[in-house]
Formats: structure tokens, C-alpha cells, sequence
């Protein structure tokens, strides 16, 4: 008995956990949807773009920590996806990308369509790899999804056209493995019993979470409590700690940045912080506990230790010494109580056009505990870091990367993953164009995203940041439709928001509903209060 590669593959796929497949159907493919279409183990979710396949994927690999599988054809098929797996590959998500080549004859020819794919991705991936002959496709894509999983990275194989359809033995079917959790790293114990007298003899601490979990919160407000420490959330860690916790101070942000900051004499960075990092005095000692070694600030950090964060966490909890500083712990809730009558005030600034502060508070209020919210980029995600408070909610953004485009496809691979949630996709006008043949997707798998649009007509950003600099801004403003009913033409629901009174209801009605919704908040072009 025999079956064929395609075959081989979504059997392969299947037997290590992989649901859903996200990707752009093409000439170089045919042989394997034609198999794929075929069954329904595996499902198929075909993006409006690749890139937005590859987002898709990214997104619900860092939700899940699961492996996700996007796919394209040849040529631009591959090209589109380097967006969406350099968004992976940055954020340490397990993609594995499968993508089409020209049959193996016409390889290194002018042949239509073909490009060398490795040289193409290999800033973008651990591994890529082109599969010539039958035999080696499944144990070379079991090694890929490996490394993936293992890795928690980008991995690439392209398989010619020709070969899809080539025989190979029905018994093999590679299981990969994967790790029990990551080790401690060389010299774990020496690092530990250096950095414990640093925590123990520091007065002044702030904890800065940049990766976390909610199952960590206990050991985490332990940690804090014990140390006298104030504890900010970076972006994507929003929701880890709730920020009605006494000693959460908030983000560090372009909104809002904490000034206690500048009185610390110890910062125990939680994880990587790509963006709030630059917030960090340049003289403050720095302690970082990362789960891997690329996740490591070199040029930042005075100690750093590479082991599980889960594991990390719990020993400093149980080993550091409990700290009596009452002096530190005023400053720290003179910090919060100032950043409660922060928010305080912008709550009954209702005016029009609407501040963006003040959607993000009305999000506060709407948005259920247990929803997963995902931010697209843009100047709006410093307002929601500050005035947003969240509760349970999973946040995801784009840490590192910060590409603009990937919260729409995020927020549907969030919705197909977490389906018994709301899912909410915060997205800038500007943002939204880039994927705009996504609500397309979202309908025609009808998944109830709500997407809330800030719009203020301009990239308001990068406009300030020129301002701020000194220049002249130009080539920030940017034409965009009547996005509530360019929602109704795709068979979504569209709501236009222009008043402040008008915010809440919206929102609140869109949580009943059962279709995609999109709901256009028309914003003043404020800028940010801190430019960096």
C-alpha cells in the first residue's frame, strides 16, 4: 500500500496536532488541495492575501503555543507571506510555512513563477529547505515542525509541484517530539545565586512583565509583594495581572510613561519588552529572566538568567527575602493613584471629535472579562496601554516586529481558536486598508469579530513624530472610505460612531450579535504626550 505525498502530508499534519491550515490557493499547489479538499480532518481557512495567511498563522501559534501551518504557491504566493512569518519569526511563534515550487525540471530555469525561495526567507526563518525527491518530504517536514515547536520559530519547506502527487510508503508517518519545557541553560545555578542577593540588597524595585501568563499571576504578585515592587505591564501582557491591582502602575508607553521609573535602583524585566525597553534609564541595573538566549538584552542587562519562566518566577518568589520599605511602597501608590485620576479625567472627556482616551475607557466597559482583544499598530495602542483596564482579557500585539495589518487575520485565527470568547480586533484606519480583504474571510467563515476602527483619517503617529522632530510632517494623510458601509457590502455589519454618547451602545450591541461586525470611531487627531 502506498499513498501520495499530499497525502502523506495532511496525514502527517493531522497525526501531530495540526487543525487548521491557513493559506492562498495556486498553480504550484493544485495537487494538494486537490487532496485536501478531500477530507476533513484538517480544516482550510483561505485568506483574502497571503500575508494575511501567515498573520493568521502567527497569531494563533502565540495564542495556542501550538504549531500553525500557512501555505502559498511559488513565486509572489511566497513573496506575500514574508510579512506575516517575519511577525512569527520576531515574536517566537511555531509557523511552519509549506509553500509550492515549480516542478523539479524547471528549477534554477527562467521557468514562470520561480524564484530561489531559501535565499528569499532565510531572514525570516531557522530553517528552510527544498524538498527534490519523494522520499524525503515527510521526514523533512517532521524535522521542520520540530524545530518549530521546539524552537518556538519560523520554519520553511518547498515542495515542487511534480511531487505532490508521487507514491510514498503508507507507513511512514513521522511523530515529532517535544521538549517537556526548556532547560535551565549552562551555569543556571550560579546565575540564580547571583541574581538573589541583587533582588535582596535592591530598594527600589520595579517588575516590568513582557511575557507572562495568567496561570503565573499568583507567583507574580508574590514576587512583587515581597520585593515592595510596582509591577508594569508591557502591551502584550496586558490582562496577565489585572490593572485594578494596586501595585500595577500601568504601561510604558507614548501615552504614558510611569515617572517612578526614574527612581528605581532595580528593574526585573519579566521576558522581553522589544518596545518599552527605550523607556528603561539608561544607568538602572537590570535584571532579565528569559526563556530562551535571543530573548536576551545584552547591551541592557546586568544579570540575565535562561531557563522556564513558569519555574523562574516561582523559586525568586520563594527564595528572595520579604523587604519593609515603606517609603518605596508610598511612591509606588502615589503612582497609581495618579494614574487613576488620569484616567478619571479623561473619562468624562466626552467630547467631539471622540479622544481616543476615551474609547479606550469605554472598551474598559464593554469588552468582557474573558475576551480576546487584538491590537493592530498604530499611535491608538499607546492610549489603549494606558487607558484600557483590563480584567482577564488575552491582549496580543506585535511586540517586536510591529507591523501594521496583522490584528484583522490575528484576531480571525484568535476567533477560530478561542471560539467560545469574544474577540475584538483594535485597528487604526490605516492599518485596516492593509487588510481590508480580510473582513471578506471573517464573513465567509462567519466569525463574530468585532472590529473597532480608530479613525482619525491619518497616519497620527508618524505625522507627531516628524512634528516632534522638527520637520515638516508630509505623506501622513491617508484617503480613507465610509468604513461601516464598506462593511455591509461584504455582508458584515457596519456601524459609523461620530459622537461620544454614542460609543458605549455600540460596543455593547456588537457583543449580542452574531456577525462580524466593524464599528468606525471617528477620532480627534490629538497627539501623543510622549514621542520616542
Amino acid at each position: 500500500m502506498s499513498q501520495t505525498v499530499a497525502q502523506g502530508i495532511i496525514s502527517l499534519l493531522q497525526s501531530n496536532g495540526i487543525n487548521n491550515i491557513f493559506g492562498v490557493i495556486g498553480d504550484a499547489v493544485f495537487p494538494f488541495f486537490d487532496e485536501l479538499g478531500k477530507q476533513d480532518k484538517i480544516k482550510y481557512y483561505g485568506a483574502s492575501h497571503e500575508v494575511g495567511a501567515a498573520f493568521m498563522a502567527s497569531y494563533q501559534a502565540k495564542l495556542t503555543g501550538k504549531a500553525s501551518v500557512c501555505m502559498a504557491t511559488s513565486g509572489p504566493g511566497t513573496a506575500n507571506l514574508i510579512n506575516g512569518l517575519a511577525e512569527a519569526y520576531f515574536d517566537q511563534a511555531p509557523v511552519l510555512a509549506i509553500t509550492g515550487q515549480v516542478s523539479t525540471k524547471k528549477i534554477g530555469t527562467n521557468a514562470k513563477q520561480y524564484l530561489n525561495q531559501q535565499q528569499l526567507l532565510q531572514s525570516v526563518t531557522m530553517s528552510s529547505e527544498l524538498i527534490t525527491s519523494a522520499e524525503s518530504v515527510l521526514p523533512v517536514l517532521a524535522k521542520a515542525l520540530a524545530q518549530a515547536v521546539n524552537s518556538k520559530t519560523v520554519t520553511h519547506v518547498s515542495i515542487p509541484e511534480d511531487l505532490f502527487t508521487k507514491a510514498v510508503p503508507n507507513s511512514v508517518k513521522p511523530q515529532i517530539s517535544v521538549n517537556a519545557g526548556n532547560s535551565w541553560g549552562t551555569g543556571f545555578a550560579d546565575q540564580l545565586e547571583k541574581i538573589i542577593p541583587m533582588l535582596n540588597s535592591s530598594q527600589k524595585n520595579l517588575i516590568i512583565v513582557g511575557q507572562a501568563k495568567q496561570a503565573w499571576r499568583k507567583n507574580l504578585i508574590k514576587l512583587a509583594d515581597k520585593l515592595n515592587a510596582g509591577i508594569i505591564l508591557a502591551q502584550q501582557a496586558k490582562g496577565v495581572i489585572p490593572d485594578n491591582h494596586p501595585t500595577v502602575i500601568g504601561g510604558i508607553g507614548q501615552a504614558n510613561a510611569p515617572t517612578i521609573i526614574g527612581q528605581a535602583d532595580n528593574i526585573l524585566l519579566v521576558g522581553a519588552a522589544s518596545f518599552e525597553k527605550k523607556f528603561i534609564p539608561s544607568g538602572t541595573q537590570l535584571i532579565q529572566l528569559a526563556d530562551n538566549s535571543t530573548a536576551v538584552d545584552y547591551s541592557r542587562a546586568s544579570q540575565y538568567i535562561i531557563g522556564d519562566l513558569a519555574q523562574l518566577i516561582k523559586l525568586l518568589a520563594e527564595r528572595v527575602n520579604t523587604k519593609q520599605n515603606a517609603d518605596w511602597l508610598q511612591a509606588v501608590a502615589a503612582e497609581k493613584q495618579g494614574l487613576v485620576s488620569m484616567i478619571a479625567q479623561q473619562e468624562e472627556n466626552n467630547t467631539t471629535p471622540i479622544q481616543p482616551a476615551y474609547l479606550m475607557i469605554a472598551l474598559s466597559k464593554t469588552v468582557p472579562a474573558n475576551a480576546t482583544i487584538v491590537c493592530d499598530v498604530g499611535g491608538f495602542i499607546h492610549w489603549f496601554d494606558t487607558y484600557f483596564q483590563a480584567q482577564d482579557q488575552e491582549v496580543m500585539v506585535s511586540s517586536h516586529w510591529r507591523s501594521m495589518g496583522g490584528g484583522l487575520p490575528g484576531a480571525l485565527s484568535a476567533c477560530i481558536a478561542r471560539p467560545d470568547r469574544a474577540v475584538v480586533a483594535l485597528v487604526g484606519d490605516g492599518g485596516l486598508l492593509m487588510s481590508l480583504g480580510e473582513l471578506a474571510t471573517a464573513v465567509k467563515y462567519k466569525l463574530p469579530i468585532i472590529v473597532v476602527v480608530a479613525n482619525n483619517h491619518q497616519y497620527n503617529l508618524e505625522k507627531s513624530k516628524m512634528e516632534a522632530a522638527g520637520m515638516t510632517p508630509f505623506g501622513y494623510d491617508i484617503k480613507v472610505p465610509d468604513f461601516s458601509k464598506l462593511a455591509q457590502s461584504f455582508g458584515a455589519k457596519g456601524i459609523s460612531v461620530t459622537q461620544a454618547d454614542q460609543l458605549e451602545k455600540a460596543l455593547m450591541e456588537s457583543f449580542t450579535d452574531s456577525k462580524t461586525t466593524v464599528i468606525d470611531v471617528h477620532l480627534s487627531d490629538i497627539s501623543l504626550p510622549i514621542l520616542k
